[in-house]
């Protein structure tokens, strides 16, 4: 709110105008907007139509939407174009109701009259004021005014980001984590609340905060692989803080002078401890480091660790559910990361506190959870005030007709011939994306076939093969709209639910494939993929929250979209590593889903998806488990090898049905051996954490 000379409430709210949905008839609302229509709303209105005028004269009638935080209404989009550049604009209630909506005017050209400053820093002065006075976004006039700011900054808990965030709501127990963080922890720390509470959003809040206060400009995010574009996203969305991730092309084109270009760099741990990037990083000073699924740096051993413990940082946060996975020594190692000497030197710490040779069994307790709570932050779900509801799976087997299984034992039988030799063509790791593509669908592997035939270094005969194989799956595709199992089972599993579902799918032939048979069956269908433009993702969610039944979406879809309004999920294909299958049930399945949440998976039979599965589900319970505790059990399978390189094995060794079980059976063993020290895992936190 501005405030007048006298000091006293003028009114008049300053707010910053988002031209990205202006062609949808709407405009998102940021906290200025909200805070000034919540004064002239009741608490219970949902939406209100108000009269607008604007610095010229035009009036238009806007609906303000409170549950979609927009600015809605005919003619908006010409209604803020002469305000197309403007940095901020100022909004008021007039006399007669109507809302004004205007410019801040020009800046106060007496306001240095009669002030002592030197001529060389009067030009200064006079190009800061305005930028101050417009609200401009000048970088250099900007950074000179934090760089003086410095010296005010504030030394509270109090919170300055919270207004800012968008489209989240902390909880009560994130934003207390995130003071003590700030304030008795002094910015080192580990947060470890249970899977499902919100750890990221804790890191975020405390990233932001820095940021406001002027405290972090160099920031480093390492993460797993899977997880970078999820933090990449959720930070562009829900912080408005842009990173690079070191796997963007521009971040690439620069090489190891990227590290030190960009201020605020995402990368995996795996990325960032090669040598040649470890040497770069470990020249800079950053403000701020978040080491996501620390557990990941447990072992003070290995290069991951030494290369974390290296760097040259201010605060660090650590986020992990499991600070303990396999023994106390994993729990030393990563507090020493963050406060080196809190907790002795490992032989005094395991004199102390480990009661026997495994390293399992804890005594002192109650000392160590004193030492702990100078570094770590655990809130568990029995004692924060969150509804968690249930999650319900089940799973269809189909089978092929028998053109299909003929095509796909011919193409498998391929791909296993190819598999252990040293073709030029065919590496192993598009092999492997082509066995996944079969358990999608025909459609989806043909246009890779036809790349691949017109590869040069393919001979005569090899070149001829692939050819007849995609043909072959050009034949099949053209009617798997109409007579494929998978699509029918797909149908009946959508008619039965009879709400909003969505379907997954890896590949975007298939998206295609699926959208065209529901709507030839009369289903309303929204997309999203990641080639949309943002102003296309946004029109597509908004239609699956409105009129459409069914939104079908890829994996680059998943990332970083929260859907709690929908509560059933078709797994139409199945990625082959068992994160990113939680990360897609994740868009339903989180804090603020208010019911039970369905998760349906397709498969035919005979396939590698059908063994997986199997092994998955029967095992270890996969789509059933807490929403973080998929990575816990596959924990030393990941680090040693990919699972999805495990179950490509498992496939092309065996000659038939009998060694391929056998094979799956053995890879399930290592999982159950996982869950099952889970187990001992939680009573040992129990005794700690409790």
């Amino acid at each position: 709110m501005l405030l007048s000379a006298g000091g006293q409430a003028s009114g008049r709210y300053l707010f910053r105008p988002d031209p990205e949905l202006l062609e949808l008839q709407a405009m998102e609302m940021d906290e200025g907007l909200r805070r000034f229509f919540d004064m002239h709303m009741a608490e219970s209105e949902a939406e209100r139509v108000f009269t607008c005028v604007n610095g010229e004269g035009l009036e238009r009638k806007l609906k303000v939407n409170r549950a979609e935080r927009m600015l809605q209404g005919r003619g908006i989009k010409g209604f803020f174009a002469p305000y197309v550049t403007a940095g901020r604009l100022t909004i008021e209630m007039l006399a007669d109701g109507r809302v004004q909506i205007a410019s801040l005017g020009q800046p106060d050209a007496t306001a240095l009259q009669g002030v002592e400053v030197a001529a060389e820093a009067r030009g200064r002065i006079r190009t800061v004021l305005d930028a101050m006075a417009l609200q401009q976004r000048q970088d250099d006039v900007w950074f000179e005014l934090y760089d003086r700011s410095r010296s005010f900054r504030s030394t509270t808990t109090d919170l300055i980001c919270l207004p800012h965030l968008r489209d989240i709501e902390p909880f009560q127990y994130q934003v207390k984590a995130v003071q003590t963080v700030i304030g008795r922890l002094k910015g080192r720390a580990m947060l470890c609340d249970e899977v499902g509470l919100g750890k990221t959003i804790e890191a975020g809040i405390c990233l932001q905060e820095y940021v406001m206060r002027g405290l972090a400009r160099k920031i480093l995010i390492l993460a797993p692989p899977s997880l970078t574009n999820q933090w990449s996203e959720e930070l562009r969305r829900k912080f408005n803080q842009d990173f690079i991730r070191s796997d963007d092309p521009a971040f690439a084109a620069l090489g190891e002078e990227a590290w030190e270009r960009f201020p605020k760099v995402i990368a995996s741990i795996a990325t960032a401890k090669r040598a040649r990037h470890a040497r770069a990083i470990a020249e800079l000073h950053y403000d701020l480091v978040i080491v996501d699924e620390a557990h990941h740096v447990k072992n003070r051993n290995t290069v991951a660790w030494k290369f974390v413990n290296q760097l040259k940082k201010k605060y660090m946060l650590l986020l992990t559910a499991t600070p303990v996975q396999n023994s106390l020594e994993e729990l030393y190692n990563l507090i020493t990361l963050l406060k080196p000497g809190q907790l002795q030197t490992y032989s005094q710490f395991r004199k102390n506190f480990v009661e026997d040779n495994q390293g399992i069994e804890v005594k002192n307790a109650d000392k160590l959870k004193a030492l702990l709570t100078d570094v770590m932050i655990r809130n568990r779900r029995s004692n924060v005030d969150v509804i968690f509801t249930k999650r319900q799976a089940s799973t269809r087997i189909v089978s092929l007709r028998p053109e299909e299984q003929r095509l796909y034992a011919a193409l498998s039988q391929f791909v296993r011939e190819q598999y252990t030799q040293e073709h030029p063509v065919f590496s192993r790791f598009l092999l492997k994306s082509m066995q996944e593509m079969m358990g999608s669908s025909f459609g989806a592997l043909a246009g890779t076939l036809a790349k691949l035939a017109a590869d040069e270094r393919l001979d005569e005969a090899g070149r001829r093969t692939v050819l007849e194989h995609e043909a072959a799956c050009r034949e099949l595709a053209a009617s798997e709209s109409a007579h494929s199992a998978k699509i029918a089972a797909l149908i009946e599993i959508v008619e039965a639910f009879g709400d909003k579902m969505l379907i997954f799918t890896k590949y975007r032939s298939t998206q295609e494939l699926l959208a065209q048979a529901m709507r030839e069956r009369g289903y309303r269908v929204a997309e999203f993929h990641g080639g949309l433009r943002r102003i296309d993702k946004e029109r597509e969610i908004a239609e699956f929250r409105g009129e459409a039944q069914l939104l079908i979406s890829t994996e680059v879809g998943g990332e970083g979209r929260n859907l709690q309004f929908c509560n059933g999920m078709i797994n139409f294909d199945l990625p082959w590593n068992p994160m990113a299958i939680e990360q897609r049930i994740g868009r339903i399945h989180r804090v603020g889903q208010t019911r039970d949440v369905h998760v349906f998976n397709l498969a035919a039979e005979h396939t590698l998806e059908h063994h997986m599965l199997n092994i998955l589900d029967r095992k270890i319970n996969l789509f059933e488990l807490v929403v973080g505790e998929v990575d816990m059990i596959l924990g030393d399978l990941e680090d040693s090898e990919d699972f999805s390189d495990r179950m490509m094995e498992a496939w092309v060794r065996s000659a038939d049905e009998t060694e391929i079980a056998r094979g799956m059976e053995e890879i399930g063993e290592l999982l159950l051996d996982n869950k099952n020290k889970l187990e001992r895992v939680k009573s040992l936190d129990d005794r700690i954490f409790a």
